[in-house]
């Protein structure tokens, strides 16, 4: 059974006694015990981070040149299989990452094509951030296979090096899988819904800044699919831990870049936390996402496989999406006639949530204040007030604050979601981009 998120770190503000904060890992510590020791006691991540580790899930052309036959070395054609017919690594056997099932049936598929689970199984796709290759990697590892890896540059870098595709295909007879599963590296969607926004958790969204920020795409199903993204989830690009002549970057490298992740500069994430990487959920680039950052050396990490096509078309989970100052200001419009022009808008909820007196000297007309630290206790009683009858599955909820820097949207958003508003949106570049397009402030 996956173990569900716990909403604290177990380490309590303040200088409490030692009997009280005993007394409170006596109750938070009521939850899977992995979770709780790991940062207890409350100082602990105060201490320096342990030295990464960085695994061997990677090997190059020329290794591969030289192990094609080797006994305890079977080669994994992740491709579908026509492209495998026309050419392929030899003794590389096909199994086609799309035709897969789901993580918790994939080693029934495995054994069936003769994979036992033990020794080096190399995958490959076209290159080196082939979706293909990537979700075979991280089924392999949900399956518990000893030592899966992926081929730099795929057949590309197979080919580059002088290497000659053949036709000739290969089987292997079915056999027993030997492999333990290793469900803490898969994320369903309930664990991705109860995680979002708690200590101690990132969720990672691989799809691409425009895709995260509510650009509109067409759905690979057919399904309608919202625009936006998980709930308190960043948008990383892992185009960045390419090189200009189209390699990865070593490890060491791609960790550093990765720690510069987080929702401004100055508020980097955590790389002892657990991190949830998702994508579209239709194209593989949540595998790559998930191999790139196991290869960066971060310990704690699952693949959430449904990705964004699964969770937007789940009409009971919350998307939030990012609003521009024009999008804005044409909806105050269409809501505000001249002679109403402070009333509050009637088709959604909009807050101001910095400080009061900011508000007070100039905010965007039809909002209300309230404060970042206030907005979880108080947003109850504000939207009795102010917006009762307000349908909280179709009407939106908008938060802003100062300005792209300042991280009081994002934190609300999160709470508006857990509250039950399933369209948030954050109106990102806040004042800043209001006062940018010369809209009125009103006092």
């Amino acid at each position: 059974m996956l173990s569900s998120p716990i909403s604290g770190r177990c380490a309590l503000p303040g200088a409490l006694a030692i009997v009280a904060a005993l007394a409170a890992v006596l109750v938070v510590c009521l939850v899977p015990a992995d979770r709780c020791l790991a940062t207890w006691p409350p100082w602990a991540r105060d201490e320096p981070a342990p030295d990464p580790v960085y695994p061997d899930v990677t090997v190059d052309a020329e290794w591969l040149a030289g192990h094609l036959r080797d006994a305890g070395v079977v080669i994994v054609d992740a491709r579908d299989r026509e492209s495998y017919l026309k050419g392929h690594v030899p003794t590389a056997i096909s199994i086609p990452a799309s035709s897969l099932p789901g993580p918790r049936y994939a080693a029934s598929a495995f054994a069936e094509n003769g994979l036992s689970g033990r020794g080096r199984i190399v995958c490959y796709g076209d290159g080196t951030l082939s979706g293909d290759a990537a979700r075979l990697f991280w089924l392999l590892e949900v399956a518990g296979a000893e030592r899966p890896v992926l081929l730099e540059g795929g057949l590309r870098a197979w080919v580059g090096a002088g290497g000659e595709p053949t036709k000739e295909s290969r089987d292997l007879p079915a056999t027993e899988w030997r492999g333990v599963p290793r469900y803490d590296l898969l994320a369903t969607q309930e664990y991705v819904r109860q995680s979002y926004g708690e200590p101690g958790y990132e969720i990672v969204d691989a799809r691409g800044r425009d895709k995260w920020e509510g650009a509109a795409t067409a759905p690979a199903s057919g399904v309608p699919v919202r625009a936006g993204h998980v709930p308190h989830s960043l948008p990383f690009d892992f185009g960045e831990f390419v090189g200009s002549d189209g390699s990865l970057r070593p490890p060491e490298q791609t960790r550093e870049i990765f720690s510069a992740l987080g929702p401004r500069p100055t508020s980097p994430v955590d790389l002892q936390d657990e991190f949830v990487v998702y994508g579209d959920g239709v194209t593989g680039n949540g595998a790559v996402g998930y191999f790139l950052l196991r290869r960066a050396g971060i310990a704690t990490l699952r693949c959430y496989p449904g990705g964004w096509e699964q969770w937007s078309t789940d009409t009971s989970l919350p998307v939030v999406r990012l609003v521009g100052a024009e999008e804005l200001e044409a909806r105050l419009a269409a809501e505000q006639p001249w002679w109403r022009r402070n009333a509050l808008p009637s088709t959604f909820a909009l807050f101001d949530v910095r400080h009061d007196s900011d508000w007070t000297r100039g905010h965007v007309p039809g909002s209300v204040n309230i404060t970042s630290s206030q907005f979880a206790d108080s947003l109850e009683i504000l939207l009795e007030r102010h917006w009762p009858e307000l349908d909280r599955t179709e009407a939106a909820i908008v938060t802003y604050c100062y300005g792209p820097n300042c991280i009081r949207s994002r934190h609300t958003s999160t709470v508006a979601a857990r509250a039950g508003f399933l369209r948030v949106e954050r109106f990102y570049g806040g004042v800043e981009d209001w006062r940018g397009i010369g809209g009125r402030f009103a006092k």
